[in-house]
């Protein structure tokens, strides 16, 4: 696995004005470059995307509840679909070792059918802390690679304990702290590509993807396939799907608990319509798509975003969190 170059450039097309208002920061990312990294890679590529519900965000560890068990028959089922990769929503093992019993059930699986597996979980670290994970299983049942949540959702409150910028009616800061994980968790440091056989993959998970950065900055990385796990009651924002295929030509897979919705899978090449499978909202589901990866890789060869990039103006998006707050956005 390596950490790959910036691609040539992007494919263009016709804005849709509304998302365009809403994401145009998306095309105002910098970006590093890096030499060129070998690869098997395969011209088309078939993944399965499975909507199930296992742990909830701030549920504990029962003896009674083992949602690995409920992984496997899709990890299967996706296997002799000839799935390469099979995606699983976040933090859906909840609060799990790593390694452990659960990813050792998964190895298994992954290893039989020979497929790759991204699955959430909550990964208890070695200092009794916690961090936000995706996990990646190569062919061989192998954890290759890790993800860790970098964006966490968790609203604000000042040195009072006030809640300030939509707060959950009657909470304070110190219910949200002993209730919801995301306010302790260890937050990832980085944002890095997974090379598979297939291909070039990058990981989100739920709101890493309201931000256009990251999107943005894994694709000049390399990534050709972005994975964007959540769990969340509401479903995943077609819209920024859509756009963030358009801005930054990266297909995309996403999944959800099936308490919520928006399992979806996305080939940026296609037109009119670039979401080519859909879940079924507020149920479990797994759904299948082959995308086409050389189309991809052309289009991204040819295109022009990315070679009319501007980062000599691009330098706030670098600028410390408090100081645009102090500048910009402060208005108390």
């Amino acid at each position: 696995m390596q950490f790959l170059p910036q691609p040539d450039g992007l494919m263009t097309d016709h804005w849709q004005p509304a998302v365009r208002a809403f994401f145009l920061v998306g095309l105002l990312v910098t970006g590093a470059t890096a030499q060129p990294a070998v690869s098997g890679r395969t011209d088309r590529v078939k993944v399965t995307a499975v909507q199930i519900s296992g742990y909830d965000k701030g549920e504990l560890p029962r003896a009674d509840k083992h949602p690995v068990e409920q992984l496997i028959p899709h990890i299967e089922s996706a296997s002799r679909d000839r799935s390469q990769l099979v995606v699983f929503p976040e933090y859906v093992l909840g609060h799990i070792k790593v390694p452990g019993p659960e990813t050792q059930r998964i190895a298994a699986a992954a290893r039989a059918g020979a497929i790759y597996v991204i699955v959430g979980c909550w990964e208890v670290l070695d200092d009794s802390t916690f961090a936000n994970t995706a996990l990646v299983f190569d062919r061989g049942g192998e954890i290759v690679g890790k993800y860790r949540k970098t964006h966490a959702a968790v609203d604000h409150f000042d040195a009072s304990g006030s809640p300030w910028q939509n707060p959950p009616a009657g909470k304070s800061a110190a219910w949200m702290v002993e209730n919801d994980p995301e306010w302790i968790m260890q937050s990832g440091q980085e944002l890095p590509v997974f090379e598979l056989d297939f291909g070039k993959v990058g990981i989100m998970t739920c709101y890493d993807g309201w931000f256009p950065e990251p999107a943005r900055i894994l694709s000049l990385k390399g990534a050709e396939l972005i994975v964007w796990i959540n769990g969340r009651r509401g479903n995943v924002e077609d819209f920024i799907v859509r756009t963030t295929m358009f801005q930054s030509h990266v297909s995309i897979v996403t999944t959800n608990q099936a308490y919520g919705g928006g399992t979806m899978i996305g080939d940026a090449t296609r037109r009119p319509d670039v979401i080519v499978a859909r879940g079924v909202d507020r149920q479990e589901s797994a759904i299948s798509a082959t995308l086409d990866l050389k189309k991809l890789r052309t289009v991204r060869r040819q295109s022009r975003n990315f070679r009319r990039r501007r980062p000599d103006l691009y330098g706030p998006l670098t600028t410390p969190v408090e100081k645009i707050l102090e500048s910009t956005l402060d208005d108390r």
